[in-house]
């Protein structure tokens, strides 16, 4: 806080501190913290569906640990959704430290899944997994602006599906917030993709062709209710797995219409076009 400026203009003292912009308008006290990219004044404000920002990927290959770098333009108390597909057993977080992933527990044959999500803080520069001895792990950091902080969940994840000897991965139907589709398979041939309509595709790690590896992609929509379709492959697959995990939002109050969901949004009847 900066020290505040008064000048006595004869008959009383006029406060003269200077004036900072808040983003909004010239206020007299200054914002409250750094975001990485301006001044704030105040948290932002969460909103119903939190937008996309950037995102980094890594594929390793013996060695024991991951580190991912975040995406340079993330800003504080952002969302970082941080995955880690490991092929043999399960990964564990380094860093940042006091964050607890929600591990999903596979059967014996099938890809270890961990994610974690926390708002940034400023004082996360990269995401270390703990591989042990997998052979193979694809890791993914995705970012994501306006959630809501104070609703966070340790157990991000909503929704699994497994799946054996398929060529396409099923969306389950997606749930309110932001709903981020990730999909996971072991294959020696997956090198093409492409997910439904009304699905914005976002990273994604493909494993060298040839070699059995684990396949990594994501996506994301906002939450309709309804399953939007599948993700189609190239080529069939041994084991396929489909992740759901709701980033945290905040109701305006508005209905919303979403473009594409014909069972709960109907033209003419609401007002909000997110």
């Amino acid at each position: 806080m900066a020290n505040q400026t008064k000048v006595w203009d004869g008959s009383t003292w006029v406060d003269q501190t200077p004036k900072v912009w808040d983003g909004n308008a010239w206020v007299s006290k200054p914002p409250l913290y750094w975001d990485g990219a301006q001044w704030m004044s105040s948290a932002p404000t969460p909103r119903e569906f939190a937008p996309f920002v950037d995102s980094s990927r890594g594929n390793y290959r013996a060695t024991r640990y991951a580190g991912l770098a975040l995406p340079a333009g993330v800003r504080v108390n952002d969302f970082v959704v941080s995955i880690c597909a490991n092929q043999k057993g399960f990964p564990k977080l380094v860093s940042p430290a006091g964050q607890l992933p929600q591990v999903v527990n596979p059967a014996t044959d099938e890809i270890a899944f961990a994610v974690a999500c926390w708002p940034y803080t400023s004082t996360e520069s990269d995401v270390v997994w703990d591989l042990g001895d997998s052979p193979q792990a694809a890791c993914m950091n995705l970012v994501y602006r306006y959630g809501d902080v104070a609703n966070q969940s340790v157990t991000p994840v909503g929704g699994v599906q497994r799946h054996k000897n398929v060529n396409e991965i099923p969306l389950m139907p997606s749930a309110d917030y932001t709903s981020v589709f990730v999909a996971l398979t072991m294959s020696r041939q997956v090198s093409s993709y492409r997910w439904p309509d009304g699905v914005q595709a976002r990273e994604a790690v493909l494993g060298r062709f040839g070699s059995y590896e684990i396949s990594a992609f994501t996506a994301d929509t906002p939450g309709a209710g309804a399953s939007l379709g599948a993700l189609q492959l190239n080529t069939m697959v041994d084991t396929a797995a489909m992740y759901l995990v709701t980033i945290p939002g905040r109701s305006d109050g508005q209905p919303t219409w979403i473009l594409g969901d014909a069972a709960a949004s109907a033209l003419g009847k609401t007002t909000y076009l997110q």
